[in-house]
């Protein structure tokens, strides 16, 4: 076994843990470690996954108990571990060929284990970045299985809430995809902990997942959807939060490509309807259960799943066994390499698109119309946004693969990069006359999302602005019991105001859970439509300026500039805009090479990778270049669009 991982964290080598010798450690990340073990009593190999969330707590290496690392993360630890066992204890109950199993799970220094069967095989990332595809039949036979394990879950209650192809593994014994890796426990730690960042998967991730709003059998959907997309296309789809910026804040149509289009000729038009489908941003758009999606996506009912069995390898196919023989498409697992099914336990995800729910839904309904303004008006040639898009940067380069997380390395291979670069012919350059007109529709565009965006926040609202957050308190006092944190441009409603000591104190109900509670006045501002552009500019370059600001300050930034520039008149979006790129490159300054492969800045590097770029010469990360022309060339007919060309590196 050569994938042997380090991690200071870890149990060593051959630690006994209950009857298991540990053997090697397989894969860590944030919420965990995983181990190869042996099962002493019958030499069994088995893999076992261990709860460690690295950002609320550490391991004593002197007994090896695992502890919060202060008592501001004990209740979040204790929470996420209740919730580790209640999910393992779950999964424990499937005994289908289509999902993972589990053998049990236990408890021990302050911390518990999941055993889990360990067999030969691979996931399917590791299929993908080898250039792999398959056809409409192979996929039909692998999706067939994959919907039948996931319509048990559903069946069961449960989500899985993390489907991408490093959680979709493939067994040499029979070809037989399984689902690995559930992300519900993890999920919801990580909307509980300010500490825990939420996991998002680039590109498989579905909007709701991201804002928090209610999931269901539609966000696997979402999720597998993605998957396909990325088989028929080899590329990852746009994630979800894009596409809702491009329609909300750039005025564009959907980022994602349709798959009738970008797999016409090779797939049948019904199965690309159904991956489309799936794909919808609208939740409520989207097939409500895994059996409305088999109907579509299969499009032949009365075909069983035993039918279904993947094609053989053989040269002779009335001498190949049916049933044991491997699949084309899967020639390259049959290598007899063996890996854990929760090998995929690694860093990754995407930056939460802090949007208001509102904004959200007017999304959805401009779907439409922003698809037919944008098929119809003129194009200004080469200004396409292509901060949208999944592609490779051609000009500076694709993330080096040793600073990427492992299920992003050989996603910009040949097999993605080269579909969209062909067959595109140059737009033709508009006239005078098309180019003012273009301008003043972006002027109207902008002025009327951000009159929509005030229409939609009333007044006696407050916004959080303390960029490292606000705890609620049970008195208006600032030494009174803390309740629930409120994160940095959090929107919340006034319910009762009042003065102590000549301080101004609010009473105000968390958005998120409904708790109430007090909020110093100084942590706060008034949501007022005419003064909340300049204050929010003045926060951020406040923020810019301050020698104090810590990486995690300039991140919660970030996210705050992120939710506050749709609020406000054109020209204070545009400045808080260049005001993202400029936080985004202060917090990369924050990374010194030696901490490139710290756990929370492998997540702010892969949160950020469409906008930044690791330059060698600097040994470190860059905003790329490109991004402040894109906004110069967008908004150049407003006064700060000078100023954008000064700030560009």
């Amino acid at each position: 076994m050569n994938n042997i991982v380090e991690h200071y964290n870890a149990l060593p080598i051959d630690f006994q843990l209950e009857n298991y010798k540990i053997q090697s450690i397989l894969g860590e990340g944030s919420f965990g470690i995983t181990y190869l073990a042996k099962e002493t009593q019958n030499n069994t190999l088995v893999a076992i996954k261990e709860y460690l969330p690295n950002e609320l707590a550490i391991r004593d290496n002197n007994n090896y108990i695992v502890q919060p690392k202060s008592q501001t993360e004990a209740d979040d630890f204790v929470w996420g571990l209740k919730r580790f066992v209640e999910e393992a204890q779950i999964l424990a109950q499937f005994k289908h060929i289509n999902i993972i199993r589990v053998l049990r799970v236990f408890q021990a220094f302050n911390t518990a284990y999941l055993v889990m069967e360990y067999e030969l095989g691979r996931n399917l990332a590791r299929f993908l970045n080898e250039g792999k595809t398959m056809t409409e039949d192979e996929l039909i036979s692998f999706v067939a299985a994959l919907l039948d394990g996931l319509e048990t879950i559903h069946h069961a209650g449960c989500l899985h809430q993390d489907i991408k192809p490093a959680n979709i593994y493939i067994r040499d014994e029979d070809n037989n995809p399984v689902l690995i890796d559930f992300g519900a426990a993890r999920y919801e730690l990580g909307c509980r902990s300010r500490r825990m960042t939420t996991m998002i998967s680039i590109g498989y991730t579905p909007y709701e997942q991201c804002d928090g709003s209610q999931q269901d059998a539609w966000t696997d959907i979402y999720s597998l959807g993605a998957v396909l997309y990325r088989l028929i296309s080899g590329q990852v789809p746009p994630e979800a939060t894009e596409r809702v910026a491009a329609l909300i804040m750039h005025n564009q149509s959907d980022a994602l490509k349709p798959a009738v289009k970008v797999g016409e000729g090779r797939y049948s038009h019904p199965f690309l309807e159904a991956i489309d489908w799936a794909l919808k941003l609208n939740e409520q758009e989207r097939p409500q259960s895994v059996k409305a999606l088999r109907d579509k996506l299969l499009f032949k009912p009365s075909l069983k799943l035993e039918e279904l069995s993947m094609p053989s390898v053989g040269t002779d196919e009335t001498k190949s066994p049916p049933v044991a023989a491997h699949s084309s498409w899967l020639r390259p697992f049959a290598t007899g390499v063996g890996v854990t099914l929760l090998l995929a336990i690694l860093v990754g995800g995407s930056f939460l698109f802090y949007q208001e729910r509102e904004a959200r839904l007017q999304a959805e309904a401009a779907v439409e119309k922003a698809r037919h303004e944008r098929d119809n008006a003129p194009v200004l040639a080469g200004f396409e946004n292509t901060a949208m898009s999944p592609q490779v940067d051609q000009e500076q380069g694709a993330i080096p693969a040793k600073h990427q997380p492992d299920e992003l390395k050989g996603e910009n291979t040949k097999l993605e990069s080269e579909p969209m670069l062909k067959n595109v012919a140059p737009k033709p350059s508009p006239t005078a006359d098309q180019q003012g007109q273009l301008e003043h529709q972006a002027r109207q565009k902008a002025q009327a999302a951000a009159a929509a965006a005030k229409a939609q926040l009333p007044s006696g609202r407050l916004r959080i602005m303390s960029a490292a957050g606000v705890r609620l308190r049970q008195q208006p006092r600032h030494r009174a019991p803390k309740g629930v944190i409120l994160q940095i441009g959090t929107i919340v409603s006034e319910l009762e105001m009042t003065l102590q000591e000549e301080e101004q104190w609010y009473r105000v109900q968390s958005p998120e859970n409904d708790e109430q509670g007090w909020v110093y006045g100084g942590y706060t501002l008034p949501l007022e439509p005419d003064k909340r552009g300049q204050a929010y500019i003045q926060v951020a370059e406040n923020k810019l300026k301050s020698r104090q600001a810590s990486f995690g300050d300039l991140v919660d930034l970030c996210h705050f500039i992120n939710r506050a520039h749709s609020e406000v008149e054109i020209e204070s979006a545009v400045e808080l805009k260049l005001l993202y790129l400029l936080a985004l490159q202060q917090s990369l300054d924050k990374i010194q090479p030696h901490q490139q492969d710290e756990p929370r800045y492998v997540k702010w590097i892969s949160q950020s990778e469409a906008d930044i770029v690791y330059k060698e010469s600097k040994g470190g990360w860059v905003v790329k270049k490109e991004r402040f022309q894109q906004l110069h060339d967008q908004y150049r007919f407003l006064p700060i669009a000078k100023r954008i060309l000064r700030e560009a590196p």
